[in-house]
């Protein structure tokens, strides 16, 4: 007789998987998490992603969330601090730069492998920078991604080597940042509305399905295209105050566009003044 509870396999945790869950449990661990969720309209933002990428190159919408992030973090610059522990206590650890991390994952061989994908000094970055290396962390070969290699040279470790990696990260700022970024971004994928992130970082931004919705303008009823967000922040670090201002100026950056504007009227300008 079968027995549908058989166990098909057991496998122990190492590897790369060990580094990804040791990132969530420091951040159960260590941090005080806290969510809150909104909507964003992207209508207006998606108009100008196609035009961006007809007049100066092809963007996506994930480029356009990092750049936003990126953006807002430096507006609100008590979030670009984490929590860090020491010999006589917890720290908080703010930085200069501004670095979004993203889970990326790609096929390795046969093997589907995430690692965390860092955009440095992303609010001085074009558009197309952002997106260039966005495209680079999912086409290029292995061994010319150092997050790539950094996560292959876990492969087949114990799951304590990881959490010695993980107990160095959260006592040591140069070390955690050399190896990954402030704050962070990640993606739902999928018909689901919100998106929860886990992260050792003091703000991460969930990005949810998006499907068209009766939104109210000015009064009326209208029907736009909505996308589901939800922030994750470390409350040791991060007051609620500053929580509404960051999810504010994410919020407002995206549905108004101004960044990709800049942008496009930069462009503009240079070609006029072209010989």
């Amino acid at each position: 007789m079968n027995n549908p509870s058989a166990i098909a396999s057991v496998r122990p945790l190492r590897g790369e998987e060990a580094f990804v869950y040791g990132l969530k449990e420091r951040a159960k661990r260590q941090h005080c998490l806290a969510y809150a969720t909104f909507s964003i309209e992207m209508d207006r933002i998606e108009a100008l992603r196609k035009q961006y990428s007809r007049a100066i190159a092809p963007i996506t919408n994930v480029a356009l969330a990092v750049k936003a992030m990126a953006l807002a973090v430096e507006r609100n610059p008590e979030v670009n601090a984490i929590l860090f522990r020491g010999l006589v206590g917890p720290r908080i650890v703010q930085f200069r730069e501004v670095d979004v991390n993203l889970p990326v994952t790609r096929l390795i061989g046969s093997r589907a492998l995430t690692f965390v994908g860092t955009i440095r000094g992303a609010p001085a970055k074009s558009l197309a920078a952002i997106q260039r290396e966005l495209t680079q962390y999912q086409r290029c070969p292995p061994e010319d991604s150092a997050s790539i290699r950094r996560v292959l040279w876990f492969d087949g470790k114990p799951l304590w080597l990881a959490r010695l990696v993980h107990f160095w990260m959260g006592r040591s700022p140069s070390f955690y940042i050399r190896n990954v970024g402030t704050c962070g971004l990640t993606l739902g994928a999928g018909h689901h509305e919100h998106s929860f992130p886990v992260a050792p970082t003091s703000a991460v931004f969930g990005l949810g399905g998006a499907a068209r919705e009766p939104v109210v303008r000015a009064g009326e009823i209208a029907i736009a295209r909505v996308q589901k967000c939800s922030l994750m922040i470390d409350n040791y670090v991060v007051p609620g105050l500053v929580a509404e201002r960051l999810i504010h100026d994410f919020k407002t950056l995206l549905e108004s566009g101004s960044f990709v504007e800049e942008e496009l009227r930069a462009a503009r300008d240079r070609q006029a003044v072209a010989p």
